[in-house]
């Protein structure tokens, strides 16, 4: 059985701890929306810099990164192919956020499977707080199931299986599934091997339910990529059962839940059949099918670099059907692209793209027999999923600790090739020990 790593670093603060962990989960809170949205965690990432900065001094990684797409947004800023203000605010963000994470990663020593043990206890008591959400929209208890009175950018989402599309304290159902993908794969892999990795079963029961209480078509996704991850894909059974569910999950959603069905009908009314009818271009797949046509056509003319941070919302206005073949605006998602694969491509063009991708799978740690590897399987798994769908459906550079999820997949490799290494070197001597007796 394998057992959660133990605290190694008892140079981490709880409080601390609790503090830097608020900024994965409160992005439902803003403190003003003009001229830019001033979440509640951008207090937590000014409060700890200076602390962080006076301990780490300036880490060169994130300001490395951010190199290229400085040049190229000072360059299309001067073009006049980005509006200045917004560029300013996404990259000034992005790189705020960054810098912020990669001294998390350092005040942890590098300790991923530590970070991904308390990422997965909080999604735990997340999912906790929608099951409290589902039950009280149930038997009528508003306060309940209605947090808009303590969140700003939230609201009651009706649907789903029984009434309510739960999303928790998140912002959004699918925000919901989207971030919990680590605790659906531990919990999957928990139920598969009767394991008790990081929760028990009852706790991995809790998280499924809720992720289906979502009923967030992109949820389903990471479902069934969890499943095949962690079933190891090869064993056959486990790949029927997998996609027998699948495939269940799916007919009872497209049959049961109003929302599910639409998403279905007019996204195979769009992608398949071209049909720009109002019935299939009011929904949310319009918005996917226009946002990727608009990426496509910027990258046509800048397919390298893009038009740098924060310039979809000017491709937008540029290229939108809304403009052409639809002549009704639909102005959702025209900052983020409805996908962050999709805004990549806009706005830092094949190279930015194609860096995330090469992260993607470079960094993909593969099953190992050794319990201690194996750790670190689980953790690159789990994250990888919640990248997956981010790119597929979440456009934001940031929301919901993002470049934290990237740093801990990228770091999850380096750590398990680095203790790989070292347990080759051991065994090596061992076996050369034995042999000289």
């Amino acid at each position: 059985m394998l057992k959660a790593e133990k605290y190694r670093y008892s140079s981490v603060s709880v409080r601390i701890e609790k503090v830097i962990f608020l900024t994965l989960f409160t992005s439902a809170f803003v403190f003003f929306k003009t001229p830019f949205e001033f979440y509640f965690h951008y207090i937590i990432f000014l409060a700890l810099l200076p602390f962080f900065m006076l301990k780490y001094r300036f880490p060169k990684l994130a300001f490395q990164i951010m190199i290229i797409p400085l040049i190229v947004g000072v360059v299309h800023v001067l073009g006049e192919n980005t509006d200045q203000f917004s560029f300013i605010k996404v990259f000034g963000g992005l790189l705020l956020t960054l810098l912020f994470y990669q001294y998390v990663m350092l005040y942890y020593e590098f300790n991923v499977k530590r970070l991904f043990k308390i990422y997965v206890k909080w999604c735990y008591w997340i999912a906790l707080i929608g099951i409290v959400q589902q039950v009280s929209y149930i038997i009528g208890f508003k306060l309940g199931y209605d947090y808009s009175w303590l969140f700003n950018k939230w609201g009651v989402i009706s649907g789903g299986i029984l009434g309510l599309r739960v999303n928790s304290i998140i912002s959004e159902p699918s925000g919901l599934a989207i971030l919990m993908m680590p605790a659906v794969y531990v919990a999957i892999y928990n139920l598969l091997r009767k394991e008790t990795y990081i929760i028990d079963k009852k706790q991995s029961l809790v998280i499924l339910s809720v992720l289906i209480l979502t009923s967030s078509s992109t949820g389903l996704i990471g479902l069934v990529v969890a499943f095949l991850l962690a079933s190891d894909t090869l064993n056959i059974r486990y790949v029927v059962i997998g996609v027998a569910i699948s495939v269940s999950v799916g007919y009872a959603a497209y049959y049961n839940i109003d929302e599910f069905r639409s998403r279905v009908d007019t996204s195979i009314g769009l992608w398949i059949e071209n049909d720009f009818d109002i019935k299939n271009t009011n929904s949310s797949s319009f918005v996917l099918y226009n946002n990727l046509h608009i990426a496509v056509e910027n990258l046509k003319e800048y397919p390298i670099f893009g038009t740098g941070l924060g310039s979809h919302e000017s491709a937008y206005e540029k290229y939108s059907l809304t403009n052409t073949v639809v002549l009704y605006d639909f102005s959702f998602n025209t900052k983020d692209g409805n996908s962050l694969l999709i805004r990549l491509l806009s706005e830092t063009g094949l190279l930015g793209a194609g860096f995330i991708l090469f992260i993607l799978f470079r960094s993909f740690v593969h099953k190992n027999q050794n319990s201690e590897l194996n750790e670190y399987r689980i953790v690159s798994q789990g994250l990888f999923i919640l990248i997956f769908v981010t790119l597929l459906r979440q456009g934001n550079y940031m929301l919901n600790g993002f470049p934290l999820i990237i740093l801990m997949y990228y770091y999850t490799k380096k750590e398990y090739s680095k203790r790989k290494n070292e347990l080759l070197q051991i065994e090596a001597g061992t076996r050369e020990i034995e042999e000289t007796h």
